[in-house]
């Protein structure tokens, strides 16, 4: 079975280049939803060997498995796609070490079976606001990701579910801090993301958001989460244990929206 692995998890495996302690995945085939940013929609012309500004390489699974055990934790992003659920089992199943998958809303008999097959984290790609749902593109109603969300923390635990909020689709920003405060009210975490236009995507002319604009949400992401100011440590990456998406919002070269593990270190 084949899936595509982040430029930074291949060239890991391939030429012992670790630039983080997390493997990423990315299941093949493209997404039937419209999310008007990404990449992996099919309803654009973007490069499907792109996910935001990172490239990804096809393999087999079968063939790396177990070449990926170097890293600490094993991290699949789903596209929808009929029986995506099904590839999705499969595909973890295959995997011996710790794992984590993002998804979009999925029945709670699937949830369960993550769990028992080893999953201890669950992404939730929310994205954005309720406010701004229609203009991002988001498929289904957002009252359905909210209830997907608190039976994912049923099933895994609080602190156990990672909701994906992209910051610079449109939203308000208060909207953004209230879904936050409602979120962690929740038990849910809050995996913090910049936007970031790709080339193909209807968004692809916006601007990303400014670094100061995006450096406030962090503080108060990190405010609402610790109850204090975190300064500095408030820009860290935030999502499951280990994950750090090196430059996944941003150029090597430029200004950085998350700090990713292997700067913390420096």
């Amino acid at each position: 079975m084949e899936v595509l692995l982040s430029a930074g998890t291949y060239y890991g495996i391939k030429k012992g280049l670790v630039y983080s302690q997390t493997a990423y995945a990315l299941m093949k085939g493209g997404c039937v939803n419209h999310c008007k940013f990404c990449s992996q929609s099919l309803s654009n012309s973007a490069d499907k060997s792109f996910l935001s500004r990172v490239k990804w390489y096809s393999v087999d699974i079968d063939e790396v498995k177990e070449s990926l055990s170097i890293f600490k934790r094993f991290c699949l992003q789903t596209v929808v796609k009929p029986n995506f659920e099904e590839e999705m089992v499969e595909i973890i199943s295959k995997i011996s070490s710790k794992k984590s998958v993002t998804t979009t809303p999925i029945s709670s008999d699937y949830l369960r079976i993550l769990k028992e097959k080893g999953v201890d984290y669950l992404g939730v790609g929310l994205d954005t606001t309720e406010g701004n749902w229609d203009n991002a593109g988001k498929p289904g109603k957002f009252s359905d990701y909210m209830r997907f969300i608190e039976e994912a923390i049923n099933v895994f635990g609080r602190g156990k579910v990672y909701v994906h909020l992209v910051y610079g689709l449109g939203e308000k920003e208060e909207e953004f801090v209230s879904l936050m405060r409602t979120l962690h009210f929740m038990g849910a975490e809050v995996a913090l993301f910049a936007f970031t236009p790709v080339k193909g995507t209807p968004m692809s002319n916006k601007n990303p958001p400014k670094l100061e604009d995006y450096r406030r949400i962090q503080r108060l992401r990190f405010k609402i989460y610790h109850g204090v100011d975190g300064g500095e440590f408030s820009y860290l990456t935030s999502g499951c244990p280990s994950c750090d998406r090196p430059f996944y919002n941003e150029d090597p070269k430029g200004l950085m929206y998350n700090v990713p593990l292997m700067v913390r270190k420096e």
